[in-house]
């Protein structure tokens, strides 16, 4: 099953466009489909460099030395709910 795809509309330099249309012509693809491929470049995490994003730095800083800690987290960090 394919993911929804949002409308938009974007204006490009000429020169942008020039080039995306001269690289459509030569991969047989659409512009709609060259611009998702170069959005899903440079913001997809691929995998093995979840470890460039900062966020990541913070994992493990609080571990609770307990094995099912990720998935009792919530008792360990409010109590048992009574």
């Amino acid at each position: 099953m394919e993911a929804v795809k949002h409308r938009t509309q974007i204006s490009l330099d000429d020169w942008q466009y020039h080039v995306l249309m001269d690289l459509s012509r030569k991969t047989k693809k659409s512009l709609s489909a060259l611009i998702r491929e170069i959005v899903s470049e440079k913001f997809a995490t691929k995998p093995g460099e979840a470890g460039n994003d900062p966020l990541f730095g913070i994992v493990g800083i609080g571990s609770s030395g307990q094995k099912k800690s990720a998935r009792i987290h919530d008792s360990i960090l409010y109590g048992k709910k009574q």
